[in-house]
């Protein structure tokens, strides 16, 4: 307890500081006196899900994740198994947006160790588990915590593309949450990269959501929301650079969605450009 109360303590302070110094003395501290072991893993884990203030959980999530890949392999399977249960409880009744995506980032740093060494075998399942429940909040993170796991075990995630096929085929849809929306359509794009240029069935399905991830972008432009447009149009951009042909179905379309878009006055400038940039990737 006294250690994690002094690590909760620097935590505190370096998450409300705002001069230089203090700054860099608690970091110096942290690091001399603090990050040397593993025994910060299991107590950042504890700060991260039980401090009262987000901006300190989120802080030791985003300390967590760093501290992974050098500590992880090295803790005891007892306490390894204690915190995957914690973190999985803990992703799911944090109310913060972004210390559920730092709790996100290091479920996908424990996976990266944990899957090719057999470990951790229920997390796949458990996040499928979380994309269909009838909480928003559940959702978002099922389907957040699957696409950031492409960046880090991403031949894993390759090999469940028939599942993760059925899965986003409804979360692209989802009626009640753009995030899930749009998270899904950032997703798509990365399961995009395992697909073969001979893998008809997988070319077919992927071809079959096309339509439903252009509805998502065109909400999001319909709300003037920027920020999640351009995740969508980062997507797509990144498709037309592929290999395979995934988009070659609805080129005449997407080249009519562009001319529109960008020529739309009623758009912000910054969304029609966008299409405009999409456009000239579409047409060369």
């Amino acid at each position: 307890p006294q250690y994690v109360n002094g690590l909760q303590d620097l935590l505190q302070r370096l998450a409300f500081a705002s001069d230089t110094s203090t700054i860099q003395t608690v970091t110096a501290t942290l690091s001399q006196q603090f990050y040397t072991t593993a025994a910060c893993v299991p107590a950042l884990l504890t700060i991260a899900k039980d401090d009262q203030q987000w901006q300190v959980r989120q802080l030791a999530a985003v300390e967590l994740r760093k501290r992974i890949g050098k500590f992880w392999d090295g803790i005891d399977d007892n306490t390894q198994q204690q915190m995957r249960d914690a973190i999985l409880r803990a992703i799911v009744d944090e109310s913060n947006d972004l210390t559920r995506h730092g709790l996100a980032r290091v479920i996908s740093s424990i996976a990266r160790s944990d899957i090719p060494n057999q470990k951790w075998g229920d997390l796949i399942q458990f996040l499928y588990t979380c994309c269909q429940s009838a909480q928003v909040a559940h959702r978002e993170i099922g389907v957040y915590v699957l696409d950031s796991l492409f960046e880090t075990i991403a031949d894993v995630m390759g090999a469940h593309t028939k599942n993760l096929f059925e899965l986003f085929s409804v979360l692209v849809n989802d009626g009640e949450s753009r995030v899930v929306q749009v998270t899904t359509v950032e997703a798509l794009g990365k399961l995009a990269d395992f697909i073969e240029p001979g893998d008809r069935a997988s070319i077919g399905a992927f071809q079959g959501l096309v339509p439903s991830m252009v509805r998502v972008l065109q909400n999001c432009l319909a709300s003037s929301d920027e920020d999640l447009a351009s995740r969508c149009f980062e997507v797509f951009n990144g498709m037309l650079l592929l290999d395979t042909p995934l988009l070659n179905r609805y080129v005449g379309e997407l080249v009519e969605f562009g001319i529109n878009v960008g020529s739309s006055e009623e758009l912000d400038d910054n969304l029609r450009i966008m299409a405009l940039n999409f456009l000239v990737w579409t047409t060369t």
